[in-house]
């Protein structure tokens, strides 16, 4: 009966510790990704610094003037760089692959200041994506 038990405990621990007992290295759990990166907003949603963006490019429309009034409105859009006012067909392929409801209305525009880590004003041109459907209006009194 001895023998049965002993017989019993040993296949039990090879069988917990099998490639260790054995000389083998259980295997580490993959790295999960992370909490930064799964933390950062997609192309599209909110913002308030461009560190929130996966694209790093945060955009809000009162830097767009005259293209908006910005006296009267802000939004927030995590968006990407374009080349200029013709490169409207980067920013309609941007909106589609984000699945966007309006995505031939996204354009290219000329924006102020758009990177908050970038001191001076200037202009850059970024996707507007707002009258496609993503992102964010704010009504400010």
């Amino acid at each position: 009966m001895r023998n049965i038990l002993a017989a019993s405990v040993a296949l039990f621990s090879l069988t917990l510790l099998g490639p260790v007992a054995c000389g083998g290295t259980v295997a580490e759990p993959s790295q999960v990704l992370s909490e930064q990166t799964q933390a950062l907003n997609a192309v599209g949603s909110g913002c308030s610094s461009d560190a929130q963006c996966s694209t790093g490019l945060c955009w809000t429309v009162a830097d767009s003037y005259p293209l908006y009034n910005p006296y009267w409105i802000s939004a927030d859009s995590c968006t990407e760089e374009c080349g200029g006012p013709d490169d409207n067909a980067s920013c309609q392929q941007l909106a589609a692959d984000f699945n966007a409801p309006y995505p031939e209305s996204a354009r290219c525009i000329p924006a102020r200041g758009v990177y908050d880590n970038y001191p001076y004003d200037d202009i850059f041109y970024v996707c507007d994506l707002l009258p496609a459907g993503l992102g964010k209006v704010h009504w400010v009194e």
